[in-house]
């Protein structure tokens, strides 16, 4: 929501005078909705592509500390990430455009830009995840249980964004 506010306070006159017209201000206000959504989900993609790019090093430094045995769980956490970050990058918009036979209401609007905020919350905890690996990795020792941990944090956070469309459809 503070995305939202910011796109409000950045407007200039024109555009405020404008989006003060009937039948204009509740569609400029679904334009900046949409806006900020597709502003989070870009920063989500570009969040998970770090730690994806993190892991492959890992993978690297795996193969020296003798890690062999471990290298196809984290690729498998990788492709996991990609896949995740394609889903991110590639979602609807956060609300239907002026003549879409389907029009979502400000309540389901806010109940997305909700859901976005909590993923932002999940991806930080990844860094948490892979800082773990990357020390086992470090001290060859727990990175086993540091690549299972990592991998069904990612899983999670693929079950968790397969719930995105429920956020507008429960509210």
């Amino acid at each position: 929501m503070d995305l939202i506010e910011k796109a409000k306070a950045a407007r200039g006159a024109l555009e405020r005078t404008f989006a003060g017209l009937p039948g204009v201000k509740g569609y400029k206000e679904k334009e900046l909705r949409r806006e900020a959504d597709k502003t989070v989900r870009d920063l989500l993609a570009r969040d998970l592509d770090e730690q994806r790019q993190r892991l492959q090093g890992l993978q690297v430094d795996l193969l020296g500390a003798g890690g062999l045995q471990w290298v196809d769980d984290v690729e498998r956490a990788v492709t996991k990430l990609q896949t995740l970050g394609d889903r991110i990058k590639t979602a609807s918009y956060g609300y239907a455009p002026l003549f879409d036979d389907v029009k979502v209401k400000e309540a389901q609007l806010d109940a997305l830009a909700q859901f976005d905020e909590q993923m932002v919350e999940r991806v930080g905890a990844l860094q948490a995840e892979v800082d773990k690996l990357a020390a086992a990795v470090s001290a060859r020792e727990g990175i086993g249980d540091a690549a299972n941990a990592l991998a069904d944090h990612v899983a999670m956070l693929n079950t968790v964004w397969g719930h995105r469309q429920d956020a507008i459809l429960n509210s």
